[in-house]
């Protein structure tokens, strides 16, 4: 019988996601996104190129632009091998970001994210994220114009 919080299914997946968060947003362990993405998953993220090798790439980027970048999951939820999380990061651009410099300002993002696992392995990834209010606050868009 499954517990009232959710099936040992998805608290696992939420697990997953957890320690997935706070390792690669948090620690900024980029050689780790091996160990949650399968070699064929999809990034479904405009700004992330394909698969973990392109997520890794889009967040090496960012981390050089917002080192001190850390991340809180606000709300995470699961339904079978899907988990959605909404996340708040806040850091100071300190770096080149998309061809805009760095502003030395702190700035805030909020990202809502949707995680399909198969397996114990993050096997899709697709996100929005407030890039009008990242925008306002260093003038940066996180991918380019489409068109």
């Amino acid at each position: 019988m499954p517990s009232p919080g959710g099936t040992s299914l998805e608290e696992g997946n939420k697990t997953l996601i957890r320690s997935f968060t706070d390792e690669i947003f948090n620690e900024h362990n980029l050689s780790s996104i091996e160990e949650y993405f399968g070699l064929e998953s999809v990034e479904g993220s405009p700004q992330a190129g394909k698969g973990g090798e392109g997520f890794k790439q889009f967040l090496n980027d960012f981390f050089e632009a917002f080192p001190d970048m850390h991340t809180t999951i606000d709300q995470i939820v699961a339904e079978n091998n899907l988990v959605m999380i909404f996340l708040i990061g806040s850091g100071t651009h300190r770096g080149e970001f998309r061809g805009t410099p760095a502003t030395n300002k702190s700035v805030n993002i909020k990202s809502a994210d949707l995680y399909k696992i198969e397996d114990g392995i993050i096997t899709g990834h697709w996100d929005v994220v407030d890039q009008l209010n990242l925008l306002k606050q260093t003038r940066t868009l996180l991918s380019e114009p489409v068109g």
